[in-house]
């Protein structure tokens, strides 16, 4: 347990709701045992893997890189296409044609063509957390991006400074100097007349300000601060806090004074029409209800309006926003699940969206900007991604053409067609593709594991939260219900593993592990020894009857197929297991990954639990979320791991491990697929979708034990198509080259090209690029030069 756990201070309501508990599920685990994250942890981890890279470089040859295969965009139901989770939005305000939008964890992305198309513009910063962007209305090439997504909950990943860019968003700099090492970004503003004053509301930390335009900055308001505004001449500005209260400055925001106004709640946000700036809407989100202020004498009067309307504000404390149309006062709108507007000054608030009655715009509203020029334009955006109104918000276009922001939780390859993936999602639902970059949803909700059968591919389960399983038997076209027999809590997102060999044998888990006979039609608890919801289970490949599952801290084994469990904790730590790993050849080899921050991010064991080894290395102090043993069926040492800040890969058993390849944006990457016919990776991200990497590394086995000499042995098989084979010795450690020539001596590619202990390798080389005929391939190291000659058949 996690004392004076910030969850349970939530009240009943609350802790029922989705939302709630998926971030819940998500923040705790990075924050166990404690109560709250480290400071500085994501920047700090961030920091440690560029520090990586400018040492090592990347493990894969340059010219393999992370490639994005979507969704872009995946098509939900109802609402058509969507793109993930968007939390800011601005209009250029010259060139309405320019849009910036920021996804929750996957960057700025920038349109130039009104939202036909979108590009990222930020993958390479030090985070993809998006709480706030602000362009400079009299210089709209200089850009604040405001890091930290101020949902004010669990998923809202942690900030690092403040970006500002001077040339539409092209390059960026990031200030930190006085700012709070830990951020959420709720509103970020620049005076209007004066370029070097600039605010940033910060939730919790307070209202920062900087009056060199943005070099460094200071705490200029304590306690809690929602959203700021300043009417047109920069004169006077009003700002909303939980803590601070109400408070408006006259005197160009270098004081912000207490004043007279509505009384504030859990969440609280302004807006000013700027056409008529003595209007201001007020909303306060006060646990079981929001009300609407209204002042039209500059803020010094407020009135409740639209009394008794229910904004159905179930989920306010994380999606919630007050604008007000800038050139008519009588046009503003609440975005709670819904879009509300009104069209008579707060007289009467009408739904505009209706997400959950047939309209076709995603529910769960972020946040909303008006065309610089046209009073009848606005987009919003929300869980969904962004849509446009040009009549004021009757009507709605959908803009999610490109956007590839999706934020998964876990994905699965048909293990008899790489084309084929289907993953579980946040907020939108199970995705599923067969090749194209456009994905479909087939389920809704949110996603979770997904299984194809190792026996029959057609079959498949996928589930939605808390372990509410669906199954197909055709492929993935049609699913239906299964959760026929299964009782008990599940965690959020529950594990799903097909048996090895034996068809029709799923297991699955609650507070106990189940089974089911029939290709997952119906199951039975079969598991007693453990304690709590099981949140990972692996089965053994070579020896099914052992399996492994951990309910979080403990993790126990079984030997009679999870009938029964005991612990095989002894040695670990008191922190959140995320992954479980059974090498393919030996039941008694198991790594494991770790949650949160601190020493120690993977474990492994050689003698089935009895004890354990830190095998973490050099990685990042960050969560770690899976792993993959590469190429199974071989004795690797080579090892991956998805953690919050990249791809990581060792060779050694993780003594040192180096970032796995480039391309790659600085996005939390949550689950691997690995197809073992086709030698590809691919990567599920929380916030830039889905990535792969083909034949990654070449190498593929490595042994320790030191040779008797430098040698080089004949590729198999020989001749081959398109993959083959090539083992050599190393008996000095040293730089080592191993590259491929056609008969006149070119060199047509290097796999090997680096620095290498002394050891046997084996490494796998894909002719596919190369027409048949006679090649050859060449070792040097250390004065050691062999070559060897090899034959593509096609």
């Amino acid at each position: 347990d996690i004392k004076n756990n910030p969850y349970e201070k939530a009240d009943d309501y609350t802790k029922s709701k989705k939302s709630f508990n998926r971030e819940r599920w998500f923040y705790e685990q990075r924050m166990y045992p404690n109560n709250h994250l480290p400071e500085d942890a994501y920047g700090k981890a961030s920091e440690q893997k560029n520090a990586l890279r400018e040492l090592n470089g990347f493990r894969s040859d340059p010219s393999t890189t992370w490639n994005n295969i979507g969704p872009t965009p995946a098509a939900f139901f109802g609402y058509n296409n969507v793109s993930g989770r968007i939390t800011s939005v601005k209009y250029d305000p010259v060139n309405p044609d320019i849009i910036y939008v920021g996804g929750a964890f996957g960057g700025i992305w920038r349109t130039t063509d009104g939202g036909a198309s979108f590009y990222p513009i930020t993958d390479r910063e030090i985070t993809l957390s998006t709480g706030s962007i602000f362009i400079d209305p009299e210089t709209p090439g200089r850009i604040f991006y405001g890091t930290g997504e101020a949902t004010y909950s669990g998923v809202s990943y942690y900030g690092k400074g403040i970006l500002i860019s001077t040339d539409y968003g092209n390059t960026w700099v990031n200030s930190t100097q006085g700012l709070p090492a830990f951020m959420h970004t709720s509103r970020i503003l620049v005076k209007p007349g004066n370029p070097n004053m600039v605010f940033a509301a910060l939730g919790t930390e307070g209202l920062y300000w900087s009056t060199n335009g943005g070099t460094s900055w200071s705490l200029h308001v304590t306690g809690r601060v929602d959203d700021i505004v300043f009417e047109p001449t920069g004169h006077t500005g009003y700002l909303v806090g939980s803590v601070s209260g109400y408070r408006r400055s006259t005197d160009g925001g270098v004081t912000f004074s207490p004043a007279a106004g509505p009384t504030m709640g859990i969440r609280n946000h302004i807006a000013i029409c700027k056409s008529t700036p003595s209007v201001l809407y007020i909303s306060v989100y006060t646990g079981s209800q929001i009300k609407v202020y209204k002042s039209t004498n500059a803020g010094y009067n407020y009135s409740q309006v639209s009394t008794g309307h229910d904004f159905y504000p179930d989920q306010a404390w994380y999606n919630f926003y007050m604008h007000v149309n800038p050139f008519d006062p009588n046009f503003a709108y609440v975005g709670v699940i819904d879009v509300w507007r009104t069209t008579n000054g707060g007289s009467s608030f009408q739904n505009i969206t209706n997400s959950y009655l047939g309209g076709n715009v995603h529910p769960d509203q972020h946040n909303m900007d008006f065309h610089p020029q046209n009073q009848n334009e606005l987009v919003a955006v929300n869980d969904g991604g962004i849509w446009k109104s040009t009549n004021k918000g009757t009507n709605w276009i959908n803009l999610n053409s490109n956007l590839s922001i999706t934020q998964f939780y876990r994905i699965s390859a048909d293990p008899s067609n790489l084309s084929h993936i289907i993953g579980g999602t946040q907020d939108n639902g199970t995705q599923r593709t067969t090749g194209s970059f456009n994905w479909h949803s087939i389920l809704g909700g949110d996603g979770g594991e997904v299984c194809f059968h190792s026996q029959n591919s057609s079959v498949i389960l996928a589930e939605k939260q808390y372990n509410q399983i669906f199954r197909s038997t055709d492929g993935g076209t049609s699913w239906i219900a299964a959760m026929d027999g299964l009782t008990g809590f599940a965690a959020w997102i529950a594990p799903i593993v097909s048996h090895p060999s034996t068809p029709g044998v799923f297991y699955t888990a609650r507070e106990k592990v189940f089974k089911s006979t029939n290709w997952g039609e119906n199951w039975s608890p079969i598991s007693t020894g453990t304690s709590g919801s099981i949140r990972e289970m692996a089965i053994s490949r070579s020896n099914p009857s052992t399996m492994y599952v951990s309910t979080g801290l403990p993790i126990y084994k079984s030997l009679d197929g999870g009938n029964t469990f005991i612990s095989v904790t002894t040695g670990l730590q008191n922190r959140i297991i995320t992954s479980i790993h059974i090498h393919p050849d030996s039941s008694n080899t198991v790594l494991i990954t770790y949650a949160g921050f601190g020493a120690g991010k993977v474990y492994k064991t050689t003698n089935g639990g009895s004890s354990w080894q830190n095998i973490s290395g050099n990685l990042p102090d960050t969560q770690t979320n899976d792993l993959l043993i590469y190429y199974p069926g071989y004795a690797s040492s080579i090892y991956f791991a998805a953690t919050d800040v990249g791809v990581f890969y060792t060779n050694d058993y993780g003594t040192e491990w180096i970032e796995l390849a480039d391309s790659l944006p600085n996005t939390a990457a949550l689950n691997f697929d690995y197809h073992l016919s086709s030698n590809m990776i691919r990567v599920a991200t929380h916030g830039r979708g889905v990535w792969e990497l083909g034949n990654p590394i070449g190498i593929i086995n490595y042994s320790s034990e030191i040779p008797v000499n430098f040698s080089l042995n004949q590729n198999y098989p020989n001749p081959f198509n398109p993959m083959t084979f090539i083992k050599y010795d190393i008996l000095k450690e040293g730089f080592v080259k191993l590259a491929v020539y056609d008969i006149l001596g070119r060199e047509l590619k290097s796999i090997i090209s680096q620095n290498q202990k002394p050891g046997t390798y084996t490494v796998q080389f894909d002719g596919s690029n190369l027409s048949s005929g006679v090649y050859f391939y060449k070792l040097q190291a250390n004065g050691f030069t062999e070559t060897k000659k090899m034959m593509i058949t096609k």
